[in-house]
């Protein structure tokens, strides 16, 4: 049934409210939780495991939920029927992908497999997860998948909230209790997924067949940014613990940063997840996107100087707040946070250039961005260790993210509006001056936050680079 634009954003809404209330719990409350009290080696023994997984995820699928999703959404009546041929391909991706990380793991020199063997499971899990969300956005029932979205977190926080918080009770938490209950509850969320899919009169045939090579070369783009970013993202905390002399602890000190990183990058991400559709949308239908780029790059941008001049000033707050056993993070966050800006622009600038057909250039981009990060982190890990994955991550993430802001004024004649970098420089300035000033006199933390939340907001305001009223009349003209 095809759904509203009014419930479609309604959704949406749900969606995203549902994330920003679980997914800061997972993150602070559990996860968090889990590295002070496995400690900062064990736990950095599992971060670059997981990093290590997640660079070769794209073998789960390269790029056939995608495809199936916008086939199924646009053919439905041809299309319903085929989800049994999707789901044995993937069945033989989960394969390779399990023996390539194996093959890989072992010629590393990888001797924790009790850690290994449950994350490579939660990776094909996830893989299927999704795979089966995509049958149901396809579908339309955007509510159900709102739910789903959370399934997963919602149940490990729940479970591992036990093990934390109830010692005595459930007998403390390990670094393999945590792996074992996050696949645990991924399978039970899978389950969960086809049995509602199964309601629906989804029917897994695999009689139907499709021409492999040709769904191939159309997924295969989106295959391979998967991989580039998957390798831009994830890589260096894995060359980090094989590299370091003291890899394990310093991969945990990249961990402890690295989380308030995903957190707060969790935002951009949600302004891709809108951007794409609605961008692809009007970009088929010839109307003009500069508008809604430009806005939603202010905001993101605004946001990202505020959380990163936060880091730089109120590191040991921060550190103190969260890892009391480990005061080796402060220098690690004030080194990490800043890259993402660069975040930031990818999250806009390349889902742009996605949702506009021109993914192959972006391949490219992040391509080059690949080769200067892990030029710079086999430079810099052996005597900078963590900090100099940080350091990497800022230059080429910079990069990339300039790099995709250029090529979108180029290719689609996007203004890059010169003026508000300006602006951004004095934000940058007044929040500076607000912390070091503030820090010096003593003044409340949370008196900090609030005021540098308002200036940033006033100074968006009074430049005009944040204009409410104007942004209410083009979503209400965009019939949103």
């Amino acid at each position: 049934m095809q759904k509203t634009p009014r419930q479609f954003y309604a959704s949406l809404g749900l969606l995203i409210i549902l994330n920003l209330v679980i997914k800061p719990i997972w993150i602070f409350a559990i996860d968090r939780q889990v590295q002070n009290v496995v400690g900062t080696v064990e736990y950095g023994n599992y971060f670059s495991l997981v990093n290590l997984s997640i660079v070769f995820s794209f073998l789960l699928d390269w790029g056939f939920t995608s495809f199936y999703n916008r086939q199924l959404a646009a053919k439905e009546e041809s299309m319903k029927n085929s989800a049994g041929y999707f789901l044995l391909v993937k069945f033989l991706f989960s394969l390779f992908y399990v023996l390539i990380v194996l093959l890989v793991s072992f010629s590393s020199g990888i001797d924790r497999w009790d850690v290994l063997i449950p994350v490579i499971g939660i990776q094909v899990f996830t893989s299927f997860f999704l795979f089966f969300r995509a049958i149901i956005t396809a579908g339309q029932w955007f509510k159900t998948d709102a739910v789903l979205s959370v399934l997963d977190k919602s149940l490990m926080i729940f479970i591992c909230g036990i093990f934390l918080f109830f010692p005595t009770v459930a007998g403390g938490m390990n670094i393999n209790k945590f792996l074992w209950t996050q696949t645990g509850c991924l399978a039970f969320s899978v389950l969960v997924t086809v049995l509602i899919l199964v309601q629906q009169e989804i029917k897994f045939s695999f009689g139907v067949s499709f021409s492999f090579p040709k769904i191939f070369r159309s997924a295969f783009p989106y295959a391979l940014i998967v991989l580039l970013m998957g390798i831009h993202f994830r890589l260096d905390g894995f060359l980090l613990e094989r590299i370091h002399s003291a890899g394990a602890e310093q991969a945990g000190n990249y961990a402890a940063a690295y989380r308030l990183l995903d957190a707060a990058n969790m935002i951009g991400y949600l302004f891709a997840s809108f951007l794409l559709p609605f961008i692809a949308k009007q970009w088929s239908e010839k109307k003009d996107i500069t508008y809604v780029i430009l806005t939603t790059r202010h905001v993101l941008i605004a946001f990202s100087l505020g959380v990163s001049v936060l880091a730089i000033f109120m590191a040991p707050w921060m550190q103190s707040l969260l890892y009391s056993g480990n005061s080796n993070a402060t220098t690690v966050i004030q080194y990490c946070i800043p890259a993402l800006i660069g975040y930031s622009l990818v999250a806009i600038y390349g889902t742009v250039l996605t949702a506009t057909g021109h993914i192959r250039y972006f391949c490219i981009i992040t391509f080059i961005a690949v080769l200067i990060n892990i030029v710079l982190n086999l430079l810099l890990i052996p005597s900078w260790g963590a900090k100099g994955c940080c350091i990497a991550a800022l230059v080429s993430q910079g990069f990339c993210g300039v790099a995709t802001l250029v090529l979108v004024k180029k290719k689609l004649d996007i203004a890059i509006q010169y003026r508000s970098l300006l602006i951004y420089t004095m934000i940058a300035s007044l929040l500076s001056g607000l912390f070091y000033y503030g820090n010096q006199a003593g003044f409340n933390v949370v008196l900090l936050i609030s005021a540098a939340v308002i200036i940033t907001f006033l100074s968006l305001l009074f430049t005009k680079l944040l204009k409410p009223a104007e942004w209410l009349s083009f979503l209400n003209k965009s019939n949103l």
